[in-house]
């Protein structure tokens, strides 16, 4: 029966009057297939007193007869590890379709609000006279997939790739490696540990007398370029994309914070924890946190919140890695 929610008391008295046994059994689903779907078993008998009882609202269907009486107590869609588990994505919204992705796939009830906005730089002028310099320089550092976007998408605007034939090219982790893949580029170094030192570590014994120029946003740490510096290189930075603050969230996305409908707030990097802690303050702290790396925690912590789960690497899948493994432990048994 779809969508007889509301005249459930009416169709149930009316098979029962007709000859139907009153405890053949039944089952109320509702919202099926979304993530906080709810099943409920009963008989014909005790279907309407079950959707006043628990105050049940459209849409949800009901399923009469035998086979109502073969469902398991569980089955698969409702035993992926994140079911029923409300996230809050806040990545750059040309960002985080994969982190979503991954979160649904495994069960998440997926909001978006993103903390942070990515935006060409102020003047290209900068990154046009780096671009038609590439070939004095013997390293190209991308810190962000985003770097690599937006410096390669601007040389294919009036060149082509072959401006890079000569440079080596470092991504700071998997993910800017994996952007840089996307224009058939491979990166020549990649650390092991996907942050400012774990380049600096893999990097500094062929740094001295080397000429780096580093792809960055409009703020972000100086370790970098100092560190580089100290080991002998001849750093140039130039600002290839600008990072701004979102000042203030979505109308919906409030009120499901202040209604504690928030259970994860995946946070990262440290510009989209500083974002966070302005743009909902003391709401924050209603929700569990879950970091991509020990620096964002770090920053977290400066911030006032403490992290619940924190990525063994900056990547996706140890993001929703580390939810998974926090969620399993909160479980009954």
């Amino acid at each position: 029966f779809y969508m007889g929610i509301t005249t459930a008391a009416r169709w149930t008295t009316a098979l029962i009057l007709a000859g139907k046994s009153a405890n053949t059994p039944a089952a109320i689903v509702r919202r099926c297939s979304w993530p906080d779907q709810e099943t409920i078993t009963c008989t014909l008998g005790t279907v309407a007193d079950e959707i006043v009882a628990r105050r049940l609202r459209p849409p949800a269907l009901v399923v009469v007869g035998p086979v109502a009486a073969l469902a398991p107590k569980r089955g698969w869609f409702a035993d992926r590890p994140l079911f029923g588990v409300r996230v809050l994505v806040t990545r750059p919204a040309h960002q985080a379709s994969e982190l979503a992705e991954a979160l649904s796939d495994l069960g998440a009830q997926v909001f978006l609000q993103p903390a942070i906005e990515i935006l060409p730089p102020a003047d290209w002028a900068s990154v046009d006279l780096a671009i038609e310099r590439l070939d004095r320089y013997d390293w190209l550092v991308f810190s962000s997939a985003n770097g690599v976007r937006s410096l390669l998408d601007r040389i294919l605007e009036h060149r082509d790739l072959r401006v890079l034939a000569k440079i080596k090219l470092a991504a700071i982790g998997s993910g800017t490696a994996d952007e840089l893949a996307q224009y058939h580029l491979r990166a020549d170094l990649v650390p092991d540990e996907f942050r400012a030192e774990g380049l600096i570590e893999a990097i500094k014994h062929d740094a001295a007398g080397k000429r780096f120029l580093l792809a960055r946003a409009s703020r972000g740490r100086e370790l970098l370029a100092e560190q580089l510096v100290a080991h002998g290189a001849e750093v140039e930075q130039v600002v290839v994309y600008t990072s701004q603050d979102v000042a203030e969230c979505e109308q919906h996305i409030g009120e499901l914070f202040g209604e504690g409908h928030i259970d994860w707030v995946t946070v990262t990097s440290s510009a989209i924890a500083r974002s966070l802690a302005n743009m909902f303050a003391g709401q924050l702290a209603s929700a569990r946190l879950a970091s991509i790396s020990p620096l964002t925690s770090q920053t977290l912590r400066e911030l006032g919140y403490e992290p619940a789960a924190e990525a063994q690497q900056a990547t996706t899948a140890d993001l929703v890695a580390a939810i998974c493994r926090v969620e399993k432990d909160r479980q009954p048994g």
